[in-house]
Formats: structure tokens, C-alpha cells, sequence
């Protein structure tokens, strides 16, 4: 869903999605947390922990609209992406130069190779 401008409902639309964001942060942090705290002894929370760990810094910093949201399919682009977004942030918010746009295309190429590649391994696999 867009929000227009110029809509006249925009602003409390956008209110009553931050109520949410935030009831949600609070039922987490007050509901589910606590209760997997008690489910799991210290050294799985700690593995749970580094496993989370592992799992964010592998993932993309940018969403990508034409990745799937569903396994295999959400996973498979999540280590060129997130190459390809780490690189594209490092570049800083800047105007980028023509150079630096040529390297982003070759960039966006090579994530979409690795991608293709990825996926087509996948596929040979199944067969």
C-alpha cells in the first residue's frame, strides 16, 4: 500500500502503523522473550544467540522486491545480495560518480550471475 502525499488520512494512517510496530515490540519483548527464556537452558539461548548473530550479518541490508518470500527461494539471493548491499552502503550516501555507477552495475550483475548460479544448481538438483 502507497501512502499519497497529499492524502488527508496519510498522517493518521502512518500513526496507527507505528502503534502497531510498537504493541508489537512490546508483545515480543514482554510476552515472547521472556518465555523462551524459560524454554531454553543457557547454552541454547547463547547458541540461539550466535546463530541469530550469524543469520543477520548474512542477510541483505535493503529490501529486493524480486526475491521470493518463501524457502528456497528467499535464501538462495541472501549471500550476493547482501555482498552487493554491504558494498553499495560502504559507498556512502554521496552522489555517485559515473565510475561508481559503472561498478554498481557490475555489481548488480555479478550478485544476479551468483544468483542465476545458485538457483540453477538448485534446480540440476532436484532432477
Amino acid at each position: 500500500m502507497r501512502l499519497d502525499p497529499g492524502d488527508p488520512e496519510r498522517e493518521g494512517k502512518v500513526e496507527r502503523v507505528f502503534a502497531l510496530i510498537r504493541q508489537d515490540i512490546r508483545d515480543e519483548e514482554d510476552l515472547v522473550l521472556p518465555r523462551v527464556q524459560e524454554a531454553l537452558d543457557d547454552a541454547r539461548l547463547r547458541r540461539l544467540g550466535a546463530a541469530w548473530e550469524t543469520v543477520r550479518r548474512a542477510a541483505p541490508t535493503h529490501p529486493h522486491p524480486v526475491v521470493p518470500r518463501r524457502p528456497p527461494g528467499n535464501a538462495l539471493p541472501g549471500v550476493p545480495l547482501s555482498l552487493y548491499d554491504r558494498i553499495r552502503d560502504g559507498l556512502g550516501p554521496a552522489r555517485p560518480s559515473a565510475v561508481v555507477r559503472r561498478g554498481r552495475t557490475g555489481l548488480t550483475e555479478l550478485a544476479g550471475l551468483l544468483v542465476s548460479a545458485a538457483v540453477a544448481a538448485i534446480v540440476r538438483k532436484r532432477r
